[in-house]
């Protein structure tokens, strides 16, 4: 009877074992080659638990509470990963295996094992880089200080979690399922911060009819400021071909995400979100007034019978009973939920609306710290549902660094702000804008297209012939942008018709001359 294959005896993880106990002390690799673990596990109280419970608090309570173990699978590339008694260990795991295996083996053939062989990792591992088997281990750790996710330069998108015992910092690569559900809010949250981190760095991020003011940052300006960035992603989202696509894959777009969806989200978030940036060492990006008054309506919102899901936060609906006030004394009650007491967040909150407002010209020196109210509150709409409005011509003159507000479908500007581009392996350029089939295949180009087209070669020869080698010859592009920015201003924007006048379709021209770098023939 042949003895157990490799594969089979390495099947599955050895351990699990404290990372101390197999881990050499001096194994601590920094920068960007730090040790993943897969499967990650929470313990605590001899229960699984997640992110959720152990990562609550901002501030830590004042009961020291219980310790936190986490274990994951650890691929051991190197043996030198491994102390002394690390390698006995495994060794011994390693031949107890085979020999379980080879007795098994035997007694399900009803033969006579083998002689029992001895194996070393040595011999498994190989003596040349890339030879032989690696093993994997389970490795069990005593969790030290927070976790970070998202919030570490080397690793933007990573999990990190640190071990007590060896202060060894690990990658977490994947997380079990059961885990991972008991961490959405931690991961959710944290998410939220690096978006809101993103959106800082990118004022490009804005519409162009929403200032963009770093000491005034109301939720409504993240809302639109993820919708934009969602949109130009959407822009750049390619098709994926394939022979069995039939009929053609249609213009890719990613899914439509409305406003009130991403208001859910940060209303789900929004005490957390305070009371992080609150404490946070770096500058608060949200403006704390209106903050508060929008978490104030969160629990309107959710006291509400007919609320549904919105602002759900999984686990946390307890942080929302806390009370139902409006002013800062209320507030700070919810932020307790995150550590700390009601009397310091009121203390921090104050702090805060007064710093903003000794920034502001502003505000003046009778305001209140009370958030404001009204018996009768707006009812808000969700854009996107709303019906469009044309705001109304104006012969004032504009600033060469805005867009002129005079164009009566502004959502149109974000497609427009980008230079027309031809997808690799494609010589047809679709309209993205919603609804519209118009499109500009180089392969079938009519003299009505090109028509007005200002190149050097005569159009009607060097497009009309194919007499270019590539799409991305230089005339080719200058002959699209004109062409597109042709259709965008006569079918969409309607700049031939009497609505607007010579001088304001030139404002426009150079405008979108400027965005694309390119000076644009007028229709």
């Amino acid at each position: 009877m042949p003895p157990p294959t490799l594969r089979e005896l390495l099947k599955e993880p050895f351990g699990p074992y404290p990372d101390y106990a197999i881990l050499d002390s001096s194994y601590k690799p920094q920068g960007k080659k730090l040790p993943q673990l897969e499967r990650l596990r929470l313990r605590q109280d001899n229960q699984f638990i997640g992110f959720d419970s152990c990562e609550r608090y901002l501030i830590p309570p004042d009961k020291e509470p219980s310790t936190v173990f986490f274990l994951g699978v650890l691929v051991i590339q190197k043996l030198e990963w491994l102390s002394p008694a690390g390698k006995d260990l495994l060794t011994k795991e390693l031949n107890i295996r085979d020999s379980k295996l080879s007795v098994r083996r035997s007694s399900q053939n009803s033969r006579k094992s083998t002689q029992l062989r001895e194996l070393s990792l040595e011999s498994l591992y190989g003596h040349t880089p890339g030879e032989g088997f690696r093993i994997k281990v389970w490795i069990r750790c005593e969790k030290d200080k927070s976790a970070m996710y998202m919030t570490v330069t080397d690793y933007p998108e990573s999990l990190l979690v640190k071990s007590r015992e060896q202060h060894r910092t690990y990658e977490i690569t994947t997380i079990d399922r059961p885990i991972y559900d008991r961490s959405r809010n931690f991961l959710e949250r944290y998410r939220l911060v690096a978006l809101i981190d993103q959106i800082m760095k990118n004022p490009t991020y804005f519409q162009d009819d929403m200032e963009f003011d770093s000491k005034k940052m109301e939720v409504d300006h993240f809302v639109a400021a993820y919708l934009m960035q969602h949109k130009q992603n959407g822009l750049s989202h390619a098709a994926i071909f394939s022979s069995e696509d039939d009929p053609p894959p249609g213009k890719p777009f990613l899914r439509h995400i409305s406003r009130a969806e991403i208001r859910a989200i940060f209303a789900a978030h929004s005490g957390w979100l305070l009371a992080f940036y609150l404490l946070a060492r770096k500058k608060n990006p949200l403006e704390v007034r209106s903050w508060c008054d929008f978490m104030h309506k969160v629990r309107i919102a959710k006291a509400a019978s007919a609320s549904g899901s919105w602002g759900e936060t999984y686990e946390d609906e307890e942080i929302w009973d806390s009370d139902t006030g409006e002013d800062l004394a209320s507030i700070a009650k919810t932020l307790a939920k995150f550590g700390g007491t009601p009397a310091r967040w009121e203390k921090t909150l104050k702090k805060a609306i007064t710093r903003t407002s000794s920034e502001s010209s502003e505000s003046s020196d009778d305001e209140s710290y009370v958030v404001a109210a009204s018996t009768r509150r707006q009812l808000n709409y969700d854009s996107d549902f709303s019906e469009l409005s044309t705001p109304g011509c104006s012969d004032s003159e504009y600033d060469s660094d805005t867009v002129p507000s005079f164009f009566p479908f502004p959502r149109i500007l974000l497609h427009m702000s980008q230079p027309p581009v031809l997808r690799p392996g494609r010589f047809k350029w679709d309209c993205p804008i919603l609804g519209c089939t118009h499109s500009i295949d180089f392969l079938k180009l009519v003299p009505t297209d090109y028509k007005g087209v200002n190149i050097e070669p005569e159009p009607t020869v060097y497009l009309g012939n194919h007499q270019y080698k590539t799409l991305r010859d230089e005339n080719v592009q200058t002959a699209l942008r004109q062409m597109v920015s042709r259709h965008y201003c006569q079918q969409h924007l309607g700049m031939d018709s009497a609505a607007l006048t010579p001088e304001k379709q030139k404002l426009f021209i150079a405008e979108l001359s400027k965005k694309w770098g390119e000076k644009i023939v007028e229709p």
